[in-house]
């Protein structure tokens, strides 16, 4: 903030009355905007976990209107973007810009447009309230992956489908078959006419779809709350550095181990999971590669194996991993999904923690750009 110059209250009042606002808010000390939308946004911001102190960073806020957020988040000390499809001057968002003196930066764009080199990067990136108004929301959460700097934060907010009974008359009717699957099943709603009345709500998802929307565009929940009421919630994550658009299995893969040599002497206890023919073949990269000692044995789904060996390694009992304590586990399978799914949820369940690679040599599928090439 900058003073200027002061207006006195007489000024601002004329200034408000200037505009239609949407948000109705403390624009100024004592003055409210005569939007139909309260807002409290210190409390707001609070609430979704927003630090006291942002001085030194530099935040973005998606669909600022009339800067009811943009303002408070600039006190606490941020260099604040507020961007927004309308034009500021049509909206009360110049008006409070000029009571507020502020330093705060206004671009009009859609969020579908959204990018780094026309818009520069952000440590945070508010997106309150605004997901479920657009047609393309996986994009635009891939948007503000790309404009956030590593270790960037994403706050955000908006209606779920999970108790969307409680605000929209269509899903009141079917509240019984919804609630037998909405915290099954990752699924969206898509409406053309006026969930909860309005026209703009285009995408309601459930959170196992929204959460499914955050992983996919590179980002890790983790924060969460549900306002069962208004069936909305708000939300917090981490943009994951070095993103690759696969599943784990894919996305921590190995094509052999000899590329590995160095990445595995960081590894006390090194586990294979696949007593198989994949593993024989590796018999001279794992006498070359494997930190000697390292290998605290082979684990595989086939009974008949337990108890054996395999390239000198006891081959154990998918069981007894917790026993073993590995810190890494390298999987030489046709199952790797499946192995996958299984060690993690083994990990849930025991609080046990080790890394996971899939070692496959096939170079079929690349998604590192973000679409499927062949």
């Amino acid at each position: 903030m900058v003073d200027d110059k002061v207006l006195s209250k007489d000024e601002i009042l004329e200034l408000v009355a200037s505009r239609t606002w949407y948000h109705r808010y403390e624009v100024s000390p004592g003055v409210m905007t005569p939007g139909r939308m309260p807002i409290d946004a210190k409390m707001l911001l609070d609430y979704y976990g927003l630090p006291q102190d942002l001085t030194g960073k530099r935040v973005l806020e998606i669909g600022a209107w009339d800067g009811a957020y943009t303002f408070e988040i600039e006190r606490r000390g941020a260099s604040v973007t507020a961007m927004d499809i309308q034009n500021k001057d049509r909206t009360g968002f110049a008006v409070a810009h000029r009571i507020n003196n502020s330093k705060a930066k206004h671009i009009q764009c859609d969020v579908t447009y959204l990018n780094p080199k026309d818009h520069g990067k952000y440590d945070i990136v508010m997106f309150l309230g605004v997901y479920y108004h657009i047609l393309h929301p996986l994009l635009a959460f891939q948007n503000i992956y790309n404009v956030l700097n590593d270790e960037g934060t994403v706050f955000y907010s908006g209606h779920i489908l999970e108790y969307s009974y409680n605000i929209d008359g269509l899903m009141a009717k079917h509240k019984p078959e919804l609630m037998a699957i909405v915290d099954k099943i990752p699924l969206t709603l898509f409406s053309r006419g006026c969930h909860a009345n309005v026209w703009s709500n285009w995408y309601i998802p459930n959170l196992l779809c929204l959460n499914d929307w955050l992983a996919t565009a590179g980002f890790k929940v983790f924060k969460q709350q549900v306002h069962e009421e208004g069936s909305t919630m708000a939300g917090a994550a981490k943009k994951i550095t070095n993103f690759k658009l696969a599943p784990d299995w894919d996305a921590n893969r190995w094509y052999d181990l000899s590329s590995h040599k160095e990445d595995m002497k960081g590894y006390k206890r090194i586990l294979f999971f696949g007593a198989g023919g994949r593993l024989e073949g590796l018999q001279e990269e794992l006498r070359q590669s494997v930190p000697a000692g390292a290998i605290v044995g082979v684990a595989d789904n086939d009974p008949a194996k337990w108890g054996k060996t395999i390239a000198g390694y006891p081959i154990v009992n998918p069981k007894d991993i917790p026993a073993l304590k590995p810190d890494l586990v390298i999987i030489v399978s046709t199952f790797a999904v499946e192995i996958f799914e299984a060690l993690d949820k083994l990990q849930g369940e025991t609080g046990l923690f080790f890394e996971m690679v899939n070692v496959d040599a096939n170079r079929l599928l690349d998604t590192s750009c973000g679409r499927e090439v062949y």
